[in-house]
Order: structure tokens, then sequence, then C-alpha cells
């Protein structure tokens, strides 16, 4: 595969991501909660990561087939979106990440025409953008490619921990994004500044390429 892809990513499977995930919610990021979760792990990983007593081997082999498998899914998210846009590389400006979008409706709202209201819709895409190309940092390439996917698609499955009395204990992962856990990056990411998922973003990309 070309630019460094995983030699497994196809078309097909990054539509699905996208056409599933799009359904997740309506109109303002509300979650459809009628629509499954979306499964980004293979039946063999499940039955791996659900066994009992674990060698610190199966323990290994589940964090790396893990990696692998959220890395081919996020080629071929990047191989769909180049698609979409007729573009023969896969990386993505904003001005092209914009025609992704219109191309799929995956921004789930149409381009408003009042001036004022556009002006809001133009702002929130370009904080959706910069979070995503730049993976949480405050500033970067603002390119989106297939390690900036690959850092979205494990941020949207990191699940904050709770101790009893409401305090963070940090994140763990169960392979599936659920309508609730998309909602919510949906609009954390068209927030202005620091929140919750440009920290998830960030530990993500650590975790994935430089760990």
């Amino acid at each position: 595969m070309t630019e460094g892809l995983s030699q497994f990513a196809n078309y097909e499977l990054g539509e699905a991501f996208f056409e599933i995930t799009n359904s997740m919610v309506i109109k303002d990021g509300i979650p459809f909660s009628r629509i499954g979760d979306f499964e980004l792990v293979s039946p063999s990983w499940r039955k791996l990561a659900d066994k009992p007593d674990k060698s610190p081997q199966d323990i290994q082999k589940i964090d790396e087939d893990y990696k692998t498998e959220i890395k081919d899914l996020a080629d071929s998210c990047i191989i769909y979106m180049a698609a979409k846009i007729n573009s023969k590389k896969y990386s993505f400006t904003f001005d092209e990440y914009k025609l992704f979008l219109q191309a799929t409706n995956a921004g789930k709202n149409t381009i408003p025409v009042d001036k004022a209201e556009l002006e809001v819709y133009n702002s929130e895409i370009k904080n959706l953008f910069k979070k995503l190309a730049n993976h949480g940092e405050a500033a970067g390439d603002d390119l989106i490619d297939h390690k900036d996917m690959a850092a979205y698609i494990y941020a949207l499955d990191l699940k904050a921990k709770h101790s009893e009395n409401s305090e963070f204990q940090g994140f763990y992962l169960n392979g599936k994004i659920t309508p609730l856990d998309y909602a919510v990056a949906y609009k954390h990411l068209r927030e202005d500044g620091e929140n919750m998922f440009t920290l998830k973003l960030r530990q993500a990309y650590k975790i994935l390429f430089e760990s």
C-alpha cells in the first residue's frame, strides 16, 4: 500500500466506519441510541481479551493486536476519504476535509445560508479539523493523515474511569464505540480550546506512535 498504509486497509471498511458512526448522531450531535455499537476489534481479539487468567504473552498480544487493528481501520478511513474527494494523496488540508464532510454529510448539518449561522458553522468545522489534524495539540502540521485518524479512533474508544466518589481514575478501552461516545466527541471536537477529547487525542497519539 502506498504512503505507508496497511496492506489490509480497504475502502469498504472505511466506508462502514463513517456510515455507522455518522448514523450515531442526529442533527446537532444528539446521540441516536437505536443504532448499535461499532466494534473496532475482531472476534478473535475479543475472545482473547475475555479470557480469564491471561498470561503476560496474552496481555502483550492483546495490546499489539488492538493497535494493529486500529491502524488498519484508520488507513481504511483515509483511503475512503481520498476516494470521496477524488484525491491521489492520503493527507488532507482544511479545504479538502470540508469537501469530504460535504460529500458524505459527515458534518450532519447542511451548510447554513444565514450569515451568522454560517460563521458559527465554519468556526466549528475549523475547530474540528484543527483538533484532528494536530491530534489534540495546540499546533501542528494542519494535515489529517493516517496517524491522526488512528489517534481519533483510539480516542473514541477511551472511556473515563471514576471512583465511587466520582474522582477521575484514568481511561480504559473496550474495543467498541457507542452512540454516546461518538456524540460526546462530536460536540467536544467542535468546541473552542481544550476539553476532555483533546486530552484523549494526545494520549492516543502517544500510545500509538510515541511509546
